[in-house]
């Protein structure tokens, strides 16, 4: 179980920056099997469930990690969940954690990881977009209807997250729900989901399917799929890890100033490629 509150900092801190053990490595860059028909699934449908993409003995290291990671991120705030602002409350979000902790890297640039993207988005490479933790707390609120897409400074339709469940994550604890088939509809909607949650109106008659998984258990979605996520009615954490592709030969969108700050496209003008330090090639 993920408890970041029963960590310490030193021992948080040695295993961040600690060597990835080879074995662990050699399970990060092992190929997971994407068939013809789970293709055609997540193409159809904007997502998909896959089971078991991390195997148990990874699953261990990459929950210590990120775990370790968060607590980082987050050990100096004490304050209670009722305290907080209703984005706060939705999740612990924190995002480039590759780029301060090296174990978190070596599990962001897996090329297990990557290649199940790069076989599901039908392109020859991706590259990283960022990487984010994302846990929910206990009576954690639900993360409101949006498309990821309307975010990011990108002039592409091509993208994907994975959402990884470092345990459990059935529906009482927040798991993700998606509109199969959004992601063809031909809507970039920017939903504010904290100031302005709206839904809608081609998608508000649509049936959502809630999507709970297996400690070790995947989801990959379009960045144009609507989805969320529900609260957390639980005593436990939800603790999910996610990293972001999108297809090499992606552009820079300066069009819209609420996005363009991202580290990710620093420096870069509009209709730059996106080639930074911090969106590499993974596979």
């Amino acid at each position: 179980m993920v408890n970041i509150q029963d960590l310490d900092k030193t021992a948080a801190q040695k295993l961040v920056s600690s060597e990835t053990p080879p074995e662990i490595r050699a399970r990060l860059n092992e190929p997971y099997p994407v068939g013809r028909e789970m293709v055609a699934s997540y193409q159809k449908n904007g997502f998909i469930r896959l089971e078991k993409v991390l195997t148990d003995e990874l699953l261990m290291h990459i929950r210590k990690v990120i775990g370790a990671a968060v607590f980082l991120r987050k050990e100096s705030d004490r304050r209670l969940l009722a305290e907080k602002s209703p984005y706060e409350q939705s999740f612990l979000q924190c995002g480039y954690l590759c780029w301060d902790y090296p174990a978190v890297k070596d599990i962001v640039f897996s090329r297990r990881l990557a290649g199940i993207a790069r076989d599901l988005m039908d392109v020859n490479r991706v590259r990283l977009w960022h990487d984010q933790a994302l846990f929910k707390e206990p009576g954690g609120r639900i993360t409101d209807m949006h498309q990821d897409i309307s975010y990011w400074p990108m002039k592409t339709d091509n993208t994907t997250t994975i959402w990884i469940a470092l345990e459990d994550v059935p529906v009482e604890r927040g798991c993700l729900y998606f509109l199969p088939e959004t992601h063809r509809m031909g809507l970039h909607e920017y939903v504010d989901i904290f100031k302005d949650p709206h839904v809608p109106e081609k998608v508000s008659s649509m049936q959502k399917i809630d999507v709970p998984l297996r400690a070790g258990d995947a989801t990959f979605h379009s960045g144009l799929t609507f989805h969320g996520a529900n609260s957390n009615r639980t005593d436990r954490m939800r603790a999910a890890m996610t990293v972001i592709y999108m297809e090499d030969g992606t552009k820079f969108d300066a069009s819209d100033p609420r996005n363009a700050t991202h580290k990710s496209c620093e420096g870069l003008k509009d209709g730059e490629l996106i080639d930074t330090r911090y969106t590499p090639v993974l596979i």
